[in-house]
C-alpha cells in the first residue's frame, strides 16, 4: 500500500506539472496574442492613416477659408504624427509594444526595408506642407512646392499601402502560426495528460481497486463470521440461561436435600444420643443386675456350701 501511495504521489506530481505547464503555455500565448492583436491593429491602422494623410493633403489647397485650411492642416499633421509614431513602434517597438518576437521574421524585415523610402518621402512631404499657411495660397493656382509635396504623397501612398498590406498579412500569418503551435502543444499536453491518467489508472487505481475488493471480501467474510458469532452467542446465551436454570433447580434440590440430610443427621444424632443414653442406662442396669446376680450367686454358693456342710454335719 505504501508503494501505491508513492506511485500515486509521483503520477499526481507529474500530472500537476503537466497541467501547470499547460496553463503557463496558455497564459503566455494569450499574453502574446494580445500583443500580436495590437500589432496587427496598429499595422492595419497605418493603411487607414496613409489614406487619411493623402486625403487631407489633397484637400488642403482646396480650402475656402483660413479656418478650413487650418483645420485640414491640423488633421494632416495629427494623422502624420500618429502615422509616424506607429511606424516607428512597429519597426523598433517601445515600452508599450513589444515587437521583438514578431520582427524576427526575415520576410518582415525585408518588407520594412522596402517600405522605408515611401515612408520617408511621405514624411518629408507632410513636413513641407506644414510650412504653408492660408495666405500663401493663390487664387487660381497652387504654389509649386505645395503641389510637389501633394504629388509626392499621392504617388508614394499607393506603394506604401501595398507594402503595408503585406506587412499586416505577415503579422497575421506569424500570429496564426503561434496559435497553431499553441494548438499543437495543447494536443501534445492533452495526449501526455491522458497517457498519465491511463498509466495512473492501470498502475495505481487498478491495484487499489483489487486491494479494495480483496478487503471488501475479507470484511464480508468477517461480517459473516461476526453474524454467526452473534447467532452462536445468542444460542449459547439461551443454553447458558437454560443451564443456569437447571443449576438453580439442582441447587434448590441440593439445598433441599442438604436440609433434609441435616435434619436427618440431627435426628440420627438425636436418635444416637437417645440410643446411647438408653444403652448406657441398660448397661448400668445390666451392671447393677450383674452385680446383683453376682451377689445372689455368691449368696447361693454360700448357701449351698452351708447346706452341704450342714448335710455333712447331720
Amino acid at each position: 500500500m505504501k508503494k501505491l501511495t508513492i506511485q500515486y504521489l509521483m503520477f499526481l506530481g507529474v500530472l500537476t506539472l503537466a497541467i501547470v505547464a499547460s496553463q503557463i503555455l496558455i497564459q503566455r500565448t494569450i499574453s502574446d496574442s494580445r500583443t500580436d492583436s495590437r500589432i496587427i491593429n496598429i499595422s492595419g491602422r497605418q493603411r487607414m492613416l496613409s489614406q487619411k494623410i493623402t486625403k487631407s493633403a489633397l484637400k488642403l489647397p482646396l480650402s475656402k477659408s483660413k479656418e478650413e485650411f487650418n483645420r485640414t492642416k491640423s488633421e494632416l499633421t495629427d494623422a502624420a504624427r500618429l502615422w509616424t509614431d506607429s511606424h516607428q513602434a512597429l519597426k523598433y517597438g517601445n515600452e508599450r509594444l513589444d515587437v521583438s518576437k514578431m520582427n524576427e521574421s526575415v520576410f518582415l524585415a525585408r518588407l520594412f526595408t522596402q517600405i522605408q523610402p515611401y515612408f520617408q518621402s511621405i514624411t518629408e512631404a507632410v513636413i513641407e506642407l506644414d510650412q504653408f499657411n492660408y495666405d500663401q495660397l493663390e487664387a487660381d493656382a497652387i504654389p509649386p512646392q505645395m503641389e510637389e509635396a501633394i504629388q509626392a504623397i499621392s504617388d508614394h501612398e499607393k506603394d506604401f499601402l501595398k507594402l503595408m498590406n503585406d506587412i499586416t498579412f505577415e503579422y497575421d500569418r506569424i500570429a496564426s502560426e503561434k496559435v497553431e503551435k499553441l494548438s499543437t502543444s495543447e494536443y501534445y499536453l492533452l495526449a501526455g495528460t491522458l497517457l498519465l491518467i491511463l498509466l495512473e489508472a492501470f498502475f495505481i487505481f487498478r491495484p487499489m481497486v483489487k486491494t479494495s475488493k480483496r478487503k471488501d471480501h475479507v470484511i464480508s467474510e468477517f461480517n459473516d463470521y461476526v453474524q454467526q458469532s452473534i447467532s452462536a452467542l445468542g444460542q449459547t446465551h439461551q443454553e447458558k440461561e437454560l443451564a443456569d436454570n437447571i443449576i438453580a433447580e439442582a441447587n434448590e434440590k441440593i439445598d433441599a436435600l442438604s436440609t433434609v440430610n441435616n435434619n436427618l443427621r440431627k435426628r440420627i444424632k438425636q436418635t444416637k444420643n437417645e440410643y446411647e443414653k438408653k444403652l448406657s442406662e441398660e448397661i448400668i442396669n445390666y451392671t447393677e443386675i450383674s452385680e446383683l446376680n453376682t451377689t445372689y450367686e455368691n449368696k447361693i454358693t454360700m448357701l449351698e456350701k452351708e447346706l452341704k456342710r450342714m448335710k455333712k454335719t447331720v
